[in-house]
């Protein structure tokens, strides 16, 4: 009797075990994504390596590359070179209400660019992501996005996002959690015709939030 007793606990205990490390792995990688900044060198759109500020020219073609993995909140604001914050990612309210997006995405989308203008200086791209939605980072998003001019909208905005980020531990952390995977893009041309072009992404994977600042040296 006993010995049926024993061997009843030690199924309950390895069910019980079963299901924690389960739990705990379905959650390890919850923040799940992929990004680049795409610049045009010689023709062709190549990411920036951001082991050290890259170098970009004012008016050299640019793109950003961005694919969720996972069901996570992804946004991004550029600092520029004269301290004005804009909100780059999402540029609609309420983006995420109605689920998250699927597939790579370009932006501007399509063989469109953006550049950089005179006088020259240090940007600061700021990536965030979280599980859980950051309702005040998007109402004063959306409070930007209304008066993208706002001084005061701006440095309210830009005191979040370093309250999100902290005091650089967290970025270190969402460093850690960076790995380079090939990504393939696919155009179709006008005649029919599919071009495939290759690059390196960053792939993202943590268990809840991830902030990176990344700065560029504009000249």
């Amino acid at each position: 009797m006993k010995s049926g007793m024993c061997r009843i606990s030690g199924v309950l205990l390895l069910m019980v075990l079963v299901l924690c490390g389960s739990s705990r792995s379905s959650h390890a990688a919850d923040v799940s994504f992929r990004w680049a900044i795409l610049a045009e060198e010689d023709g062709v759109m190549q990411p920036l390596d951001f082991s050290s500020p890259p170098v970009v020219h004012s008016g050299t073609p640019m793109q950003f590359y961005l694919e969720h993995l996972d069901n996570c909140y992804i946004y991004l604001y550029l600092l520029d070179a004269g301290n004005q914050v804009a909100a780059l990612f999402p540029m609609t309210s309420g983006y995420y209400t109605y689920g998250f997006p699927r597939g790579q995405k370009f932006f501007p989308p399509g063989n469109r660019t953006f550049t950089f203008v005179p006088p020259g200086g240090m940007e600061t791209f700021i990536m965030v992501a979280t599980v859980q939605r950051p309702f005040q980072l998007e109402k004063l998003t959306d409070e930007l996005l209304k008066n993208p001019g706002s001084r005061s909208q701006q440095q309210l905005l830009l005191g979040e996002i370093e309250a999100m980020i902290g005091n650089g531990k967290r970025e270190k952390r969402s460093q850690k959690a960076e790995d380079l995977v090939a990504v393939e893009r696919r155009s179709k041309a006008a005649d029919g015709s599919v071009t495939t072009v290759s690059f390196q992404a960053v792939e993202v994977d943590i268990a809840d939030f991830y902030g990176r600042k990344l700065l560029i040296d504009h000249r």
